[in-house]
C-alpha cells in the first residue's frame, strides 16, 4: 500500500473516515471526550488561538495590500481560514464568514475525489475552487487552496477567498441573473490545480487572460491570495517549531470540540427548547430575462416553512420540509449554501467571540428535502449564480426565531433580525473606453435591526460580514461610468415599532462618460411583493425596496445651471426624482431583464432595512423628535407610524412634541384598532371560504400546490389546519 501524506503515513482519505467515525460514535468532534491540552494549560492554550488569528489576519491584510479590487480593498470581502489535513475547519479570520465550512468542504471533496493518488498533492501546490456544485456561494468567491507541509507531512490547509468583480459570465456583473445553465456562469475552477513550488502555471494564466475581460483584476487577487497564504504557512511553521508538532495536532482538534461545548453552552444559557416556526417566500421573476431555455421563461413563487427545534441538551434541528420544488433559475440553494448561510449567521449572533471554526456548526442539523429548491437533485448543470437569494432570506427570518428564543430567557438587548437587498450590475464601456463587465453597483449599507432594548444600528447591518464599510466612493467612480449624487440615510427604509431599525442608505448615481451600458438586477435577497416577516413583537417590517431608473434626464443643463439634483429618494408622494429633474422615470421590479442606459441617466435604488421592534405607538415621543431632528423621520412618519404630534421650533431649532396631542391621538388609534379587530375564529372562517372559492393569487395558489405535491407532511398539515379536503389544491377551489 502506499504511504499516504498524512500523519503516521496515513492516507487523507484515512484521516477523513476516521475523523468522522470518531465523531459520529462519540458526539464528540474526532472522538475528544474532554479536551485536555487546552485546559491543562490554558494560558498556553490562548497563547496558541491568538497565534494562529493573528497570522489569519496579517495574511488578509496582505491581500488587501495586494490587490487592486474595490471589493477587496474596500468592502473587505474576503477571509483566510486554516483547517485540518481532512478540512476541518480550526479558526477563521475576520471577514465574510460564509466560508467557514465551505473552503473545507472543497477540501474534503479533493480527498474523496482521490486527489492525492490521482492529481497529486505537494508542499508548494496551489489549487483554484469557484464551483458551488463543489462547495461554496456562486461562482464569483473564487478559493485559493495551499496545502501546508512540515517534515513531509501534510498538516494543515490555508484557504483564502476573494470574491471577483469578473468571471466571465454572460449576462452583466459577477451575479448575473439572466441566467439558467451553468455554461452562462462564467469561468469555473472545480477545485484545479493551478501551480505548484508557490507559482502561478503560465497556462492557466492564459486560460484566465484570454477567458476574462477583468483578468489583470482576477490574476492580482490570485496573486494576493497566495501570497497570504504562503505568509501564513511559513507562520505556522514557526508556531509547529515553539510549540511542537504534536501540541499542534492535538491543540487544533481540540479547538474544535472546545468550540462545539461552547457553542452548547451558549446555546442551552440563552434560549428556550422548544419548537419555532417561520416561511420565507421566494419570489422569481424570469418571464422577462433573456433566456434560451423555455422552461426557464416564468415568473413563479416558491415558499419554504422553517421549523427549529431546540433540544434540551442545546442540540438544533433546521428542518425546511415543505420547502418548493427547485427551477431552472440561478436561485436555487445548495446544502453548502445553507451551511455557509448558517456559519455567517452564528457568527453574528450566538457565536461571535472571534473563536468560530467547525464546532460552532456540530451542535446543528440542516434537513433539506431532496428536490426542493434548498436542495436540487443535481445542481451540476444549473446556474448557481445567485445561491445567496434565498439563504439570506431565509437566515435573516432565522435571526427573528433566534431572537424570540433569546427574548424568552431574557436576552433582549442580543435580540437581532436581518434582511438582504438588491441592486444593479452592469456593464459595457467603462469612462476609459475599455469594454468590460463594470461589476455590482454598490448599493447602500443595510440597517440593522431593532433589538428588544433599543433602535438597530443606522447602515450597520449587514449580516454576512461585521465589516459593514461601503468603501470610498471616489474607488468605485474609478471602476464604474458614473458619479455618486448621495449617501444619505433613508427614513422610509426603516421598519417601524417601539425600537425602530437602522436606517438604510441607498444608492443614487450618475451614469457619465458611459457608452453602450447595459445595467441589470443583481439580487442578494428573493422577496419584493411579499413583506418578509421580520418584525419583532408587533413591529413592522422594514420598507420595501425598489429601483427606479431616470432615462433622458436634463441633468447636464441643471449642473451647468447650478440648479438641484437628485440626491435622494425622498417621499414617496413626492419624490425628489420627480420635483428636481425632468426624466423619464422607468421602476422595474427588483430583478429587471438587462437593458440599456445611457449618458446621463440617473439609477436610484433602495435597499429597504429589516424589522423594527414592538408597537410603534409605544416609541418614546423623545426619540421620534430626535429622529426628526437628524433626518432619520419625517413629520409625517411622525404623525402616521408613531402618532406623535410634532413641531419645529425656529428659536430652538429641534422639533419638539405636543404630549398633549400625542396622548390624544394614540388612544384614537388604540380605540380604532380594537374596532376593527376580530377573534381568530372569524378571520380562520372568512380565510379558510376564500381559499375554498380559490380567491387566492394564481402564483400563490401555485406555489402552494408545489409544497402540498412535495411533501406530505406539509400536505396534511395545510389541509388539517384549514380544515380541508384530503384531495384539496389550492387555487382549484372546492
Amino acid at each position: 500500500m502506499t504511504r499516504g501524506i498524512g500523519e503516521d503515513g496515513r492516507t487523507l482519505a484515512q484521516m477523513l473516515e476516521a475523523t468522522r467515525a470518531r465523531t459520529g460514535e462519540t458526539g464528540c468532534y474526532a472522538g475528544i471526550m474532554e479536551p485536555k491540552l487546552l485546559t491543562g494549560d490554558p494560558v498556553r492554550a490562548e497563547l496558541y488561538h491568538s497565534r494562529l488569528m493573528a497570522a489569519l489576519i496579517a495574511g488578509r491584510e496582505t491581500t488587501r495590500m495586494i490587490s487592486g479590487s474595490p471589493f477587496v480593498r474596500e468592502v473587505a470581502e474576503l477571509a483566510i481560514g486554516l483547517y485540518t489535513p481532512e478540512g476541518d475547519s480550526i479558526a477563521q479570520s475576520v471577514g465574510i464568514q460564509v466560508h467557514i465550512r465551505c473552503m473545507g468542504e472543497v477540501i474534503q471533496w479533493m480527498i474523496e475525489h482521490d486527489y492525492e493518488e490521482k492529481v497529486g498533492i505537494a508542499d508548494g501546490d496551489l489549487f483554484w475552487c469557484n464551483d458551488p456544485t463543489v462547495a461554496g456561494m456562486h461562482p464569483a468567491d473564487v478559493y485559493d487552496l495551499l496545502p501546508i507541509f512540515v517534515e513531509g507531512e501534510l498538516v494543515a490547509w490555508v484557504c483564502t477567498v476573494i470574491m471577483e468583480m469578473d468571471i466571465g459570465a454572460v449576462s452583466p456583473g459577477c451575479m448575473p441573473t439572466a441566467n439558467v445553465e451553468r455554461s452562462t456562469d462564467g469561468m469555473r475552477f472545480t477545485a484545479e490545480k493551478v501551480g505548484s513550488d508557490d507559482m502561478l502555471r503560465h497556462d492557466i494564466e492564459l486560460k484566465v487572460r484570454y477567458g476574462l475581460d477583468m483578468a489583470d483584476m482576477f490574476l492580482l487577487d490570485r496573486k494576493g491570495a497566495i501570497a497570504a497564504n504562503i505568509r501564513v504557512r511559513e507562520e505556522i511553521r514557526r508556531i509547529i517549531e515553539e510549540f511542537g508538532l504534536d501540541w499542534f495536532r492535538c491543540a487544533n482538534r481540540e479547538l474544535i470540540e472546545e468550540e462545539r461545548r461552547n457553542q452548547i453552552a451558549r446555546l442551552r444559557q440563552r434560549t428556550v427548547p422548544g419548537r419555532y416556526r417561520n416561511v420565507v417566500p421566494l419570489e422569481y421573476y424570469m418571464a422577462d430575462q433573456p433566456v434560451t431555455w423555455l422552461p426557464a421563461k416564468k415568473d413563479h413563487i416558491r415558499i419554504v416553512p422553517i421549523e427549529m427545534r431546540i433540544e434540551t441538551a442545546g442540540r438544533v434541528v433546521l428542518d425546511f420540509e415543505g420547502a418548493g420544488s427547485w427551477g431552472w433559475h440561478p436561485f436555487n440553494a445548495t446544502p453548502s449554501g445553507m451551511w455557509g448561510g448558517l456559519a455567517f449567521t452564528l457568527v453574528q449572533t450566538i457565536a461571535y467571540d472571534g473563536r468560530a471554526n467547525l464546532g460552532s456548526l456540530l451542535p446543528f442539523e440542516i434537513r433539506l428535502p431532496e428536490g426542493s429548491v434548498l436542495n436540487p437533485p443535481d445542481v451540476r448543470p444549473l446556474a448557481t449564480a445567485s445561491i445567496w437569494a434565498p439563504v439570506i432570506d431565509i437566515y435573516s427570518l432565522w435571526c427573528g426565531m433566534v431572537s424570540g428564543a433569546y427574548y424568552m430567557r431574557g436576552f433582549r438587548e442580543e435580540m437581532f433580525t436581518y434582511r438582504g437587498g438588491c441592486g444593479l450590475q452592469m456593464a459595457g464601456y467603462d469612462q476609459y473606453g475599455t469594454k468590460r463587465p463594470l461589476l455590482a453597483a454598490p448599493t447602500g449599507n443595510f440597517g440593522a435591526g431593532a433589538r428588544g432594548t433599543g433602535d438597530g444600528l443606522d447602515a450597520g447591518g449587514t449580516l454576512i460580514t461585521a465589516e459593514v464599510d461601503l468603501g470610498n466612493v471616489e474607488i468605485w467612480e474609478c471602476f464604474m461610468p458614473y458619479m455618486d449624487l448621495g449617501r444619505r440615510f433613508e427614513p422610509w427604509s426603516v421598519g417601524w415599532g417601539r425600537f425602530r431599525s437602522g436606517a438604510s442608505i441607498p444608492t443614487t448615481a450618475l451614469l457619465h462618460r458611459s457608452t453602450e451600458t447595459i445595467v441589470a438586477g443583481v439580487v442578494g435577497s428573493a422577496a419584493e411583493f411579499i413583506l418578509p416577516n421580520v418584525g419583532l413583537c408587533g413591529g413592522y417590517p422594514g420598507g420595501k425596496r425598489f429601483t427606479v431608473i431616470l432615462r433622458d434626464t436634463d441633468a447636464a443643463e441643471r449642473a451647468a445651471s447650478g440648479l438641484p439634483l437628485v440626491h435622494e429618494i425622498g417621499h414617496p408622494a413626492a419624490p425628489a426624482y420627480e420635483t428636481n429633474i425632468r426624466a423619464e422615470v422607468h421602476t422595474p421590479h427588483h430583478l429587471p431583464p438587462p437593458m440599456e442606459v445611457h449618458d446621463g441617466d440617473i439609477l436610484l435604488v433602495s435597499v429597504g432595512s429589516p424589522g423594527g421592534f414592538g408597537d410603534p405607538l409605544e416609541r418614546a415621543p423623545e426619540a421620534v423628535t430626535a429622529d426628526l431632528d437628524d433626518g432619520l423621520a419625517t413629520p409625517e412618519i411622525a404623525d402616521g407610524i408613531y402618532g406623535v404630534h410634532a413641531q419645529f421650533d425656529d428659536g430652538a431649532k429641534c422639533w419638539v412634541a405636543n404630549d398633549e396631542a400625542t396622548a390624544e391621538t394614540r388612544a384614537q388609534r388604540r380605540s380604532a384598532r380594537l374596532e376593527r379587530a376580530e377573534p381568530v375564529s372569524e378571520w380562520w372562517r372568512r380565510s379558510r371560504a376564500r381559499i375554498l372559492d380559490g380567491e387566492i393569487h394564481p402564483m400563490l395558489a401555485e406555489a402552494y400546490a408545489d409544497s402540498i405535491e412535495s411533501s406530505e407532511v406539509f400536505a396534511a398539515e395545510y389541509r388539517g389546519f384549514w380544515g380541508l379536503p384530503d384531495d384539496f389544491r389550492p387555487g382549484v377551489g372546492a
